[in-house]
């Protein structure tokens, strides 16, 4: 049955139209018109079901919304099967998978009334998830190896476009503070030196400082250079920051952060609670007892605890920062 205001032809033509403008340049031209060719095919085919499937009552904003995730994700997928140097008569199958999952977690994203924010997020990830298991379909069948399998999925058309329209909007941030005055004048030599992946990161880092207590964060920029720490409170106090960043470039960003961060120590429990019992039973109980006066109960509990032989349920991290409070008024 028909869906009143949606035309699903003349909606996958201009999905379709739309391709050919926006592929990459390092695209080959005789992949072009596959990429064009096999957008307006998905595209047309999921439009034609949702408008026959009488199970579901969508509207056309509903339907549209359906097709333009099939059209947009094969685009996004066949130029990674392409820059893959997948073998053109097993695209095809990659896509056909792809393009299933995305219909079928779209339409029940619907249907159940998913937010958009939330249905792109789970888009995605089946997204990725149905591509790994096409890749892995074909290794099994001695088409790719193992080698070809990873490379192919280092390819992530999607990633990289979000990439550059994050570092291009992170540029015209940067330009835009400097021309209001929002970035001191004598930054203003150094932001148009640093990289854009830089500043990117810069203004990633700077979502994770708003949400820090005033101290904590200053304590952070104490530990950047001048120029950085300006970049960076400037970012901080940007309105609407979180939504002027695209969420896949900051989660890739907070990645690539995390990855410079040292490994927190293991924490071994029974080492923990006997460095405790050796500070509280070989120290002066009155110097203790006035170290902890000021302290929350459950610090009081934990250390008279160990005084007295009961055991106590902190966490092994949180005793082993209280292990290093009691040494170092101690050592005093």
């Amino acid at each position: 049955m028909p869906i009143d205001g949606f035309d699903f032809k003349a909606f996958s033509k201009n999905l379709a139209d739309q391709v050919g403008p926006a592929l990459p340049p390092d695209i080959p031209e005789q992949d072009k018109q596959y990429i064009i060719n096999i957008v307006y095919n998905f595209c047309y085919m999921a439009g034609e079901a949702i408008s026959n499937d009488t199970s579901i009552s969508f509207n056309a904003e509903q339907a549209s919304i359906v097709t333009q995730f099939i059209g947009e994700w094969t685009f996004h997928k066949s130029i990674d099967c392409v820059r893959s140097g997948i073998d053109p008569q097993f695209r095809d199958a990659i896509l056909q998978k792809v393009a299933f999952t995305v219909f079928e977690i779209a339409k029940t994203a619907i249907i159940k009334g998913m937010p958009q924010a939330d249905m792109i997020a789970v888009v995605e990830l089946q997204v990725k998830k149905a591509y790994h298991e096409a890749l892995e379909e074909l290794k099994a069948k001695g088409i790719m190896t193992e080698e070809q399998v990873k490379e192919a999925e280092t390819h992530s058309n999607i990633d990289e476009m979000a990439k550059a329209a994050a570092e291009e909007q992170a540029k015209a941030e940067a330009a835009q503070a400097q021309q209001s005055g929002n970035l001191p004048a004598q930054n203003n030599d150094y932001v148009n030196q640093v990289s854009d992946n830089k500043i990117l990161k810069l203004a990633t880092f700077a979502i994770v400082l708003r949400h820090l207590p005033i101290d904590k964060r200053q304590l952070l920029l104490n530990k950047f250079s001048p120029d950085d720490a300006a970049i960076l409170q400037d970012y901080a106090n940007m309105d609407d920051l979180e939504n002027k960043l695209d969420r896949n470039v900051v989660v890739k960003c907070l990645n690539e952060i995390k990855k410079t961060l040292p490994e927190p120590k293991k924490i071994n429990t029974g080492r923990i609670y006997d460095r405790l019992y050796k500070i509280v039973n070989n120290s002066n109980i009155s110097k203790i007892s006035n170290i902890i006066n000021k302290e929350r109960s459950e610090v009081k509990n934990l250390v008279m605890g160990v005084k007295e032989g009961r055991g106590s349920d902190i966490p092994p991290r949180i005793a082993d920062i209280i292990c290093n409070h009691l040494e170092e008024k101690l050592n005093r």
